[in-house]
């Protein structure tokens, strides 16, 4: 680094009378000085070159963090795919849920939208009747649409009812005849509880006509099928709870088979992608801690302890045998996984495919996350990177419960509901329903249930939010429950017309709570919290991040141990971990930057201390030469002034004359 010289004195180079070049000596002598910052800027560029090197490790280890995890899931290794036997009856499609198997499909009916016509006028454009209708489609919200000046036409009327997001679609179709125009509207939803109900309360006129004649085209139907035998009946033509993990999109009448098998595909590209992950890793290493033969150079980070325990504990990792996972497969050489001499993963795809095939179920035990339980009531959801593989006793102190109402009052044997008691709105789960509308009918209080529970269910509110509710009679009386579990489930805030007839006071309120319970792992108890049925291992504790359901009622909790769950993590699991320490703020890689950090931070410093040292240093040097300069310079004035003196002194032995 280069200084910026002081000037001390007035003397110029060369020196005054004395020859002397104070300039160029005193550049020399800090020239001398100035070296242990050259030192210092050499150390520092060392550094910062490391310091570059430790964010390249950092960006390469992110990168496989980020692979190791999306494999850490059993979804990566185990999937499946389900294929119809005649794509024109229906198409199939496969969960992660879905087990293997071959399923007969008879279709007999597809699902229809109930469709109303009215009879013809003359024009979509004439001004007639003004007023409002009102539309319901099945249970669903009671719609009203105002008809004024602005849209008294059979245009404007289509448009209004489009507009107001009534649960049908309004058309105009010309059929050519001398009153050719008709209002058609179509359910946007199938099914045979989807019908259409249009209350007209529009002024006498053309309009009001056309609306009254408003009669059927097409039945509201459920599509009707059976599968391996078993009747079934839906709404939809889109079939998803029939066999589990598969849905069905029907498209005709007619059989069928729908195959769902195992995807060794899938499973053999997320492996060929963890052997892909770890190469580029080690290349990388390779490149920054590493020594290259060929240029006779080593990397930023050769010697470096971090790199290379790093690179040490990946290997250890991927060379142990993985004991405790319940399958057959329990190292990578099974699966054709092995290193080379270069110190990278080969692959044997041969062996690979003949493993996924063969081995399919345990496939995913290898690399990723799988929990077992022995109890049908536990089930194991997943586990967090600090989350400790071993054998977890669960006790469940207290089992999850449900919000819920039950009406204070039994409803009537017969009951009628009609424009004046067919309205309500209720909140669940802290979403209002919004005003619904029971349809109009005479109910028993089963009936009245069921009316009750289709009405709720249909609300477009608790659709949104994908909430369901279970009216059933408890001790004869209505009583409403959440199907969510927990703290937030919640049924309360019963509002209108309809309430007194279903037997409830309107301040009925029911909330849920969350499961609670323990867990144990070689003999150490962990807290554990619960959200609905979700109970998870707390922060601090070897079970961090783990998660169990618990599926049974209060009166199947035990006393003690209700089940154990063996959690085991694969190889890509324990990769995962791995990383995240070592990315971890308080990791190696943190540490290892820090200090370098540190160090810079040091250098920095200690340039301050010697750049004001060479200041000073500097401005001696010049005032110490210049003094010399002047010493000189006077020296020769005074060996001048002798010698001048020295020539007018008489010569020995010689007289003057006179």
């Amino acid at each position: 680094m280069a200084i910026a010289t002081t000037s001390t004195g007035t003397m110029s180079s060369p020196g005054i009378g004395s020859g002397l070049d104070v300039k160029s000596i005193v550049s020399q002598l800090m020239t001398v000085e100035q070296q242990p910052l050259t030192r210092l800027s050499q150390k520092e560029a060392s550094y910062q070159t490391k310091l570059t090197a430790y964010g390249s490790l950092k960006g390469a280890l992110g990168s496989f963090q980020s692979a190791m995890q999306s494999l850490s899931s059993a979804s990566s290794f185990q999937t499946l795919t389900a294929s119809s036997g005649n794509s024109t009856v229906l198409a199939a499609s496969a969960g992660i849920t879905a087990k293997a198997g071959t399923y007969s499909v008879d279709v007999s009916h597809l699902a229809h939208s109930q469709v109303l016509a009215a009879d013809g006028i003359t024009s979509t454009q004439n001004s007639s009747s003004t007023g409002t209708l009102s539309i319901q489609v099945g249970s669903g919200t009671l719609q009203t649409i105002t008809i004024d000046s602005s849209n008294n036409t059979l245009s404007g009327i289509a448009e209004a009812i489009n507009a107001a997001g009534a649960g049908v679609t309004a058309t105009i179709i010309n059929d050519g005849s001398a009153t050719p125009y008709k209002l058609v509207l179509s359910a946007n939803a199938t099914g045979a509880a989807n019908t259409i109900n249009v209350t007209n309360n529009l002024s006498a006129g053309e309009l009001s006509t056309a609306v009254n004649s408003l009669a059927q085209v097409r039945a509201a139907d459920d599509a009707a099928l059976t599968v391996n035998g078993v009747t079934v009946s839906s709404a939809s033509n889109n079939v998803s709870s029939v066999i589990s993990g598969v849905s069905l999109n029907l498209l005709t009448t007619g059989s069928s088979t729908v195959t769902v098998t195992a995807d060794t595909t899938s499973a053999q590209s997320a492996v060929t992608n963890f052997v892909k992950a770890y190469n580029d890793l080690n290349g990388m290493l390779n490149t920054l801690a590493g020594y290259n033969a060929k240029t006779k150079t080593g990397g930023p980070l050769m010697g470096d302890s971090t790199a290379r325990s790093l690179q040490t504990q990946i290997r250890a990792v991927l060379s142990q045998n993985l004991a405790g996972i319940g399958g057959s497969l329990t190292t990578l050489s099974q699966v054709g996984v092995s290193f080379q001499k270069d110190g990278t993963l080969g692959l044997d795809t041969a062996k690979l495919a003949s493993a996924a095939s063969s081995n399919f179920s345990d496939l995913p035990a290898l690399f990723a996350v799988r929990g077992k339980s022995n109890n049908t009531l536990l089930s194991f959801v997943s586990a967090a990177a600090k989350g400790t593989p071993g054998d977890y006793q669960v006790d469940i102190t207290s089992a999850a419960t449900r919000g819920t109402v039950t009406a204070g009052n039994t409803p009537a044997a017969s009951t009628v509901i009609d424009a004046a008691n067919d309205s309500l709105s209720i909140t669940v789960n802290g979403i209002a329903s919004g005003t619904l509308a029971l349809a109009h009918g005479s109910y028993t209080p089963a009936q009245l249930a069921s009316a009750l529970q289709t009405s709720l269910n249909s609300a477009p509110a608790f659709s949104a939010a994908g909430i369901t509710t279970a009216v059933t009679l408890d001790g004869g009386k209505l009583a409403v429950t959440s199907q969510s579990y927990g703290a937030a489930s919640s049924v309360s805030t019963l509002v209108g017309s309809a309430i007194v007839a279903l037997g409830f006071n309107g301040g009925e309120n029911g909330t849920g709570t969350n499961v609670a319970g323990t867990f144990t792992l070689n003999g150490n108890t962990m807290a554990a919290s619960g959200i609905g049925q979700i109970l998870t291992g707390a922060t601090g504790t070897a079970g961090e991040g783990v998660q169990i359901k618990y599926t049974g009622s209060a009166s199947q909790v035990s006393a003690g141990t209700d089940g154990i769950i063996n959690f085991s993590g694969g190889y890509a699991t324990q990769l995962y971990k791995l990383a995240t320490t070592a990315l971890d703020d308080a990791g190696s890689l943190a540490g290892s930057s820090n200090g370098i950090n540190k160090s810079l931070l040091d250098i920095s410093n200690q340039r301050d201390v010697i750049n004001r040292k060479l200041t000073s240093t500097e401005a001696r040097y010049r005032k110490q030469f210049n003094s010399l300069d002047t010493l000189i310079s006077n020296l020769n004035a005074t060996g001048n002034f002798l010698t001048q003196q020295i020539q007018y002194l008489p010569t020995p032995g010689k007289t003057t004359s006179k």
